[in-house]
């Protein structure tokens, strides 16, 4: 079966949700294809594993409509069985109407998210209005399956438009085995990043307004008032790097913060943190998460994280008020944590990707 699936023009979690899942399904029996506008996924160094070709559009639909249909037109008589668009606020829905056009088989929308990721308020507030004008005027027989990652996810997206019970929830499943906690692996990163025995908490996620990192650097300089040797780890990239540079040496917190970039080993250093953070403007799930709670880490996120992540304990929601989260990290600060029993609670929770990988077969042969 050849699926297409249509990507943002970044990468991000998304790709990561579709190449975690393609490593653990029969590609004997399935091959993935991608159509964006993101060159740097033909040369993405993390998935040159896989067998995968890059179908390029050359604009957007709003910008020139005949030659990005022409484009989409091109791509979709290559044969493809199933059309899977990924999405995180409407734009439009030109795609989903060529390929019920062409009779492709099966048409899927996929919602990742829940609200509209631009620093500029007024860029996000003309986005905003496009996505409810494009929602309500959104057809249930655009597509053939209506999938996302939360319920919360499929309200953004969808609302009244397409029935509850037509809509899906896929799980945002990880690879268990390699978020177990290591203590070999955290006594590695420790001394590599010269941290010692003192309190460390992270987060993991790219540097954008949805994310919001400045909160964090704000928790810091007060826990710290009580806690003057604690860290932070902030492991990701983007647009906001420069502003949470300048955040940073504004509050002398130089020695306290460390800014990791990218890393393809991501589990590698929540094995060094002590309690990991996630303040969200807003969310789909927060696949962070998960991967967090693999690790046996204690979290604290924000209360527009979904509740579908609230499978343990360990996770707390919390509103975005700095008193809140510096009384929720002197309380877990003091609690020693079994971090082995990490991978068994988010097994049991039903995040294994290997489960999923084949139910994302199932569904794709429906």
């Amino acid at each position: 079966m050849k699926i297409l699936h249509l990507v943002s023009p970044g990468l991000g979690g998304i790709e990561a949700y579709i190449f975690s899942h393609y490593k653990y399904m029969d590609r004997k029996r399935f091959r993935f294809d991608f159509m964006t506008q993101n060159r740097g996924l033909q040369d993405a160094e993390e998935y040159r594993e896989f067998p995968f070709d890059v179908k390029l559009l050359p604009v957007t639909s709003s910008k020139n409509p005949a030659v990005f249909t022409n484009r989409v037109r091109e791509i979709l008589e290559e044969g493809y069985d199933v059309l899977h668009l990924h999405t995180c606020f409407w734009t439009g829905f030109l795609i989903e109407e060529i390929a019920k056009e062409m009779g492709i088989r099966k048409v899927i929308v996929h919602s990742h998210s829940t609200f509209i990721d631009n620093t500029d308020p007024k860029k996000r507030e003309q986005l905003l209005k496009r996505h409810e004008e494009v929602k309500r005027a959104f057809s249930p027989d655009l597509a053939t399956d209506f999938w996302a990652c939360s319920w919360k996810a499929a309200d953004w997206l969808y609302g009244p438009q397409i029935p509850r019970e037509r809509i899906r929830i896929m799980t945002n499943a990880i690879e268990i085995e390699r978020f177990q906690f290591s203590p070999e692996k955290r006594e590695q990163i420790r001394k590599k990043l010269d941290l010692g025995r003192e309190l460390v908490f992270g987060t993991t996620g790219r540097l954008t307004y949805q994310k919001n990192h400045a909160f964090l650097i704000e928790l810091l300089c007060k826990f710290r008032k009580s806690h003057g040797d604690a860290k932070l780890l902030i492991i990701g990239e983007g647009e906001l790097r420069g502003d949470l540079e300048r955040q940073i040496q504004e509050n002398s917190l130089e020695d306290a913060v460390r800014l990791l970039g990218w890393k393809t080993n991501v589990e590698d250093y929540l094995q060094a943190m002590d309690i990991f953070l996630l303040p969200s403007r807003f969310e789909g799930l927060g696949i962070a998460i998960i991967e967090a709670a693999a690790a046996g880490l204690p979290c604290i996120v924000s209360d527009q994280v979904p509740e579908d992540v609230a499978f343990t304990e360990r996770i707390q929601h919390m509103p975005l008020r700095l008193p809140d989260w510096n009384h929720a990290l002197e309380n877990l600060s003091g609690i020693q944590f079994d971090r082995y029993e990490g991978a068994d609670i988010v097994r049991n929770a039903g995040y294994d990707i290997r489960r999923q990988a084949k139910v994302l077969e199932g569904l794709y042969e429906t």
